[in-house]
Formats: structure tokens, C-alpha cells, sequence
């Protein structure tokens, strides 16, 4: 008696023999089988599933077509012949107006014939959806030496999205045609980001008397941003303060894009840096350094070329003197098992920093930090309870040591739940 599985095994073979056999010329002829990947001779892949056993194409340039029982979906996916290479940079500082740039490269000498490209302002891009993302022609171009292509092209993106996409689509000589990926342009600006004062530190509200002023994630679109510094608390949600604290101002600075008269502006990394006593230098009525335990507030405001959307960030501040000018734990008590204590401190300047922490009875029993620098301003480290053993230390009050140069702090912090 015959073997089923046999019988069914030979007639498959016999089958794909076959169609190989009409079509012995194999100019345009794929076989796909338990879902291999093959190219066809025009740079073409053809895909199928693993359990579709037999599809192929007859006819060059035609949809492929299934012959067999057990294939029911395949597609073509796009042609390797073409690569994007995309120039626009990830992180433009214009907030409208964008250059995308995207250097086309045909492989094998092929020839550009046709370019266009979509955009997405906004996230979660949806290329399916042609009527918020149409086609657009890129006609008027012109091929490099090498064969290549450069796609420049400005896109005005809306005001309020940071994050955006586009797409550039290149079609050669011979008929081979692709995609490239969806390319991200992320806007900064302080219209679309806003202004993150990152020092002096919102979390403990303190700095040193000689802070480090300093912003993320800001970029000027516009005419200009102004920071002032006020002695004491100023409430800047109330209308009118800036008159109504104007006795108060220690000093005020303007800076943009184009005109920066205090080297305030870092184009490079986006943002606003710098130090308190270096500009105190360039304005004879600042003190180098601000007074030892007193509230200040910090306030940077920005708008955009029209005037039509102002920003306004700040940060109210206390100043404190020495070395190690505070130390902060949290949370404290803390458990082992569930977490890890954080060890927050400021520094009046860059130092080689020990932290030690001591048991109840003036033990060290775990050397945090030995001698490594940590820069001016707030720093952070983490223990997870353990001694120099690895051993999770019992339930009780502990001592932190920092030690900065030739200034040192102490703070206590507890363990429980061991």
C-alpha cells in the first residue's frame, strides 16, 4: 500500500518540476518555497509565509499570482536597489521652517526618474491616511556625478509639535521604486518644548552662593528671551510683577539667537548656561557672589516673533554657603528590599568627593564614593544598604559623610524593614 505522506511529498516535488520545466527561460520566474526569500532579476523581493508552499510570477512587471492550493497571501516588498540616507539632522532648531535632506543613492547604475515625499506634523504618523499626508512631486532635480540625488526641501511645520515625520519615495529608470523609512524631525524651541530651569534645583529649591544657572530643552525661534533675578520671593503669576518687584531685581540680561552680549546662549546644546559670578563680572552694581541664606527667584521669559505666545518659567531659590552646602536623603526611612536611598547634595564647586556611611557606633560600614569628581551644583548618588560585605545592613539610624575637598557635611538617614 502506498505511503500517504510519500505520495503527497512526491506529487509536491513533481509539481514545482514541472512549472520549473515551462518555464525553463527563469527570466521572470519565482519560486517561493515554506517561505524563502528570493529576488527576481529585476532587484524585486517576493515573500511568502511559512506553509505557503509554491507562488510565482510569469510575467515582469505583473503582480505575482499564487498556483498553488496552499498559498493564499503574498506580497512584493520593496526594492533593495535604492538606499536613503536621510541628512536633515534629528533635532532642528528652527520651529516652523525645516530643509529636510535626504541623499537618494541608486545601486547597480540605475537612474533616478521620479522623487516625491510625504510629511507628518505630529506623532503617531498614519501613512495610510493620504488626506493629512498627500504626495507631493520633487520634480526639479538634478542627478549628482555619482548617480546620486539631493533631496532638499522646506517644510513648515505647525507651532505646538515638537515631534514630526516625513517620507521620500525614488523611482528608477528600469521601473524599481521605494519608500524610504519615516524619518523623525524633532523641534525645539521654547514655544513647543518649553524652558526647564535645571539649576538651581527645583527639587530641593537651594543653590550656592555662586549657582550655576542653567536650562534644558530651549531653543529661540524668536527675538529674543530675557532672565532677571529678583531678591526674595516673587509671585510671578500675579499681573504686573515685574513692576511690582522692580526694587528687588539683582540683575536682568537679554539674549537670542543673533545677539547675545553675555555669552549666555549655547546654540550647541540648546539651552542657557551659566555662572553667576561670571556675569556679575560684566555688570559692576552684581555682587560676585549672592548673599548666604536668602531666598531668590529666578525668572526666564521668551516669546516668538509675532508676540503672540509668551513663555514664562521660574524658579524660586535659597542660598547656601560652604563647601557641601547641603545634603538631602530621600526617603528616609527606606527599606532594602523595596528600594534604594537617595543621596542629594550640593557642591559650591567641581571637587573630589568621599561619601561614608557610619553605623550608631562610629563604624564605616560602606565607602559610597572614594575621591571621584562631581561637579558644581546638585549631584545625586544611590546606596542600596548594603556593607562592604554585601550584606544588607539591620534596621536602624545611620550617618552620611561627604567630604569636598577640605569642607565636610553630615546628614542621618534610617534603615527598616530588613
Amino acid at each position: 500500500m502506498i505511503n500517504k505522506k510519500l505520495f503527497v511529498l512526491s506529487f509536491l516535488l513533481l509539481f514545482v518540476f514541472l512549472v520549473a520545466y515551462n518555464c525553463a527561460d527563469g527570466k521572470n520566474f519565482v519560486t517561493i518555497l515554506n517561505g524563502a526569500n528570493f529576488k527576481t532579476d529585476s532587484g524585486k523581493n517576493s515573500y511568502s509565509f511559512i506553509g505557503q508552499p509554491v507562488v510565482f510570477a510569469t510575467t515582469e512587471g505583473t503582480d505575482t499570482t499564487s498556483q498553488s492550493a496552499f498559498a493564499s497571501v503574498f506580497y512584493i516588498t520593496q526594492s533593495s536597489s535604492i538606499t536613503f540616507k536621510n541628512d536633515t539632522g534629528s533635532d532642528p532648531f528652527e520651529d516652523i521652517n525645516v530643509t529636510l535632506k535626504v541623499n537618494i543613492k541608486p545601486e547597480y547604475g540605475g537612474e533616478i526618474t521620479k522623487i516625491r515625499y510625504r510629511f507628518w506634523q505630529g506623532e503617531n504618523a498614519d501613512w495610510n491616511d493620504y488626506t493629512t499626508s498627500p504626495e507631493y512631486d520633487y520634480p526639479d532635480f538634478s542627478i549628482n556625478d555619482d548617480g546620486t540625488v539631493d533631496f532638499e526641501q522646506s517644510v513648515s511645520f505647525s507651532k505646538g509639535n515638537p515631534i514630526n515625520s516625513f517620507m521620500v519615495y525614488a523611482q528608477l529608470k528600469d521601473g524599481s521604486k521605494r519608500w524610504s523609512d519615516a524619518y523623525t524631525v524633532r523641534l525645539f524651541s521654547g514655544l513647543s518644548s518649553g524652558v526647564e530651569i535645571t539649576s538651581p534645583d527645583k527639587f530641593t529649591g537651594l543653590a550656592t552662593i555662586d549657582p550655576t544657572i542653567e536650562t534644558t530643552n530651549y531653543s529661540i525661534d524668536l527675538t529674543s528671551a530675557t532672565i532677571t533675578l529678583y531678591r526674595g520671593e516673587v509671585k510671578v503669576e500675579d499681573e504686573g510683577y515685574e513692576t511690582t518687584f522692580e526694587d528687588s531685581v539683582v540683575y536682568t540680561a537679554t539674549v537670542s539667537s543673533s545677539s547675545d552680549t553675555y555669552g549666555l546662549y549655547k546654540t550647541e546644546k540648546g539651552k542657557i548656561s551659566y555662572v553667576h559670578s561670571d556675569i556679575a563680572s560684566q555688570l559692576e552694581s552684581v555682587p560676585k557672589t549672592l548673599d548666604n541664606n536668602t531666598t531668590y527667584t529666578l525668572v526666564i521669559k521668551s516669546q516668538n516673533n509675532d508676540s503672540s505666545t509668551i513663555n514664562r518659567d521660574y524658579v524660586i531659590f535659597k542660598t547656601l554657603s560652604g563647601g557641601v552646602a547641603d545634603i538631602l536623603t530621600y526617603p528616609s526611612p527606606f527599606n532594602p528590599k523595596r528600594q534604594k536611598v537617595k543621596i542629594r547634595y550640593l557642591l559650591a564647586k567641581t571637587s573630589n568627593v568621599t561619601i561614608r556611611l557610619y553605623d550608631k557606633a562610629g563604624k564605616v560600614v560602606c565607602k559610597l564614593v572614594d575621591g571621584e569628581q562631581r561637579s558644581a551644583g546638585t549631584n545625586e548618588e544611590e546606596w542600596d544598604g548594603r556593607n562592604y560585605a554585601g550584606e544588607t545592613l539591620a534596621t536602624g539610624a545611620y550617618i552620611v559623610e561627604i567630604i569636598a575637598g577640605s569642607d565636610r557635611r553630615y546628614t542621618a538617614l534610617a534603615i527598616v524593614g530588613k
